[in-house]
């Protein structure tokens, strides 16, 4: 469960994206607040908000997931941007997403879902493939 803290959550994704070539930047003022991340690369822009686990099992997993939600959707202030929630490949973080399988919110918002695996890979999930991705690989 350390591994998967948030801080480690943040390396592994800046890790994994500057391999692919992506210009990452940590802590990021915006109108909306504070991105964790803004990744750049080819006239692409993702801001990210990144969540991961503590001590406290699912059900904060569950809450920080949902705050999570809540802070990128204040972070979406700019549609030349592409908006994110990350979040380690963990059983609880995918128990978690085990609840949007049938739920059309990341499609309607055109949010993105970025999993980091411990071996620093990143996995990107567009928004209209979040739900099919929670139903296959959550379950």
């Amino acid at each position: 469960m350390d591994n998967f803290k948030v801080q480690n959550v943040i390396n592994m994704l800046k890790h994994g994206l500057k391999q692919d070539g992506w210009n990452v930047k940590e802590h990021v003022k915006l109108a909306g607040g504070f991105a964790d991340l803004v990744a750049e690369k080819d006239n692409l822009s993702f801001v990210i908000e990144a969540k991961g686990e503590d001590k406290g099992g699912f059900y904060t997993t569950e809450m920080n997931f949902q705050m999570g939600l809540g802070q990128i959707m204040s972070r979406m202030t700019d549609k030349s941007k592409k908006y994110a929630i990350a979040i380690p490949a963990t059983p609880d973080f995918f128990k978690v997403l085990q609840k949007y399988k049938s739920n059309f919110a990341f499609k309607e918002l055109g949010l993105y879902l970025f999993v980091a695996n411990s071996d620093n890979s990143c996995l990107v999930v567009p928004p209209a493939d979040v739900a099919s991705f929670a139903e296959q690989n959550c379950s």
